[in-house]
């Protein structure tokens, strides 16, 4: 599908959604077929884009709030489905969430209680471990058995969350949330198929990108958009550099340096962006004509990395049962 600009700019995507779109309709285009892939052992992710105020929070429903009580936003429909089929599926599912944001290039654990009293928590490292992957000592991971009890844990999360108001959103999130879903299904003790499934869904919800000019921050307000803009500059070119080595014959042979580590955002990120994850980008664009300028540079942004080819593979490991006759 394409989205028209004037008569020289178009974008192709897989969808596209006007404002009149429902979260249902977002959802099931959105997730399509990833549910079922995340309980095969794949990893999946799905990340919001746009300018501030453009609707990435609403869209990707962070802050785990519907006054009308049932889900509002990709996230919490992702929990529901998760443990709706969690419920359905043989042996024995188990499911546990992290939650931390990027706040001026420090990462923060969203799921730690804040005592106003206490001097706040030193910030989380990001380490490599032996295999190469990303990982963050002294991240709290929360075991959670229904939809409801990750609700109550994200709304508790989210309100940590940094936030602060500029001319362009009174509600302006000014760190990058990442909450995953960890999912282990065990396969019953007499089944054929002894293989332990392991999978994770990022879900992230970014800052939007921001001019100062616009936004008339200053002090605080100022730094946090340098950060934000900063981590979203860096996430640009990584998509940008992985855009075009998928567009090669021979991947391999790309000699292009991408800059995953030029920023926490990008580091934390790196198997959802260019390595083991089945990876949506939804880019969140304003109808406003103040912003067209700001809604064309995401829609470009959004159609580079719908070129990045990831190659996702199952996560199975041999049942400790299993290993154990």
């Amino acid at each position: 599908m394409q989205v028209q600009g004037d008569a020289s700019r178009s974008w192709t995507y897989d969808a596209v959604f006007g404002t009149s779109s429902t979260t249902d309709e977002v959802y099931s285009a959105v997730t399509e077929g990833i549910i079922d892939k995340l309980f095969s052992g794949y990893n999946a992710t799905i990340l919001a884009y746009g300018q501030t105020g453009s609707g990435k929070t609403f869209t990707m429903g962070t802050n785990f709030d519907s006054p009308s009580g049932s889900p509002s936003g990709v996230i919490p429909c992702v929990v529901a489905d998760v443990f709706s089929r969690a419920a359905q599926a043989p042996g024995e599912a188990e499911v546990s969430l992290s939650y931390l944001e990027v706040y001026n290039e420090e990462v923060k654990d969203l799921l730690i209680p804040q005592n106003p009293s206490a001097p706040p928590a030193a910030p989380l490292q990001v380490r490599e471990n032996v295999q190469g992957d990303v990982v963050i000592p002294n991240l709290t991971f929360k075991s959670v058995t229904s939809a409801a009890a990750v609700s109550k844990i994200m709304s508790a999360a989210s309100s940590a969350r940094a936030t602060g108001s500029t001319a362009m959103n009174a509600g302006s999130s000014r760190s990058h949330a990442i909450c995953t879903l960890y999912l282990t299904v065990t396969p019953p003790a007499d089944a054929e198929d002894d293989t332990v499934v392991t999978s994770k869904f990022t879900l992230v919800d970014l800052a939007g990108s921001e001019r100062q000019k616009r936004t008339g921050a200053d002090g605080d307000r100022l730094k946090e958009g340098i950060s934000i803009n900063k981590g979203l500059f860096v996430l640009g070119q990584v998509v940008s550099g992985l855009a075009e080595k998928s567009s090669l014959d021979d991947p391999s042979s790309s000699t292009s340096h991408i800059p995953y580590r030029d920023s926490k955002l990008t580091r934390l990120l790196t198997s959802s962006l260019g390595g083991n994850s089945l990876t949506v980008m939804v880019a969140c664009v304003s109808p406003a004509d103040i912003n067209l300028e700001e809604s064309a540079n995401t829609l470009r942004y959004a159609q580079r990395a719908r070129a990045i080819k990831n190659e996702a593979v199952k996560n199975v490991v041999a049942s400790a049962i299993s290993g154990a006759e």
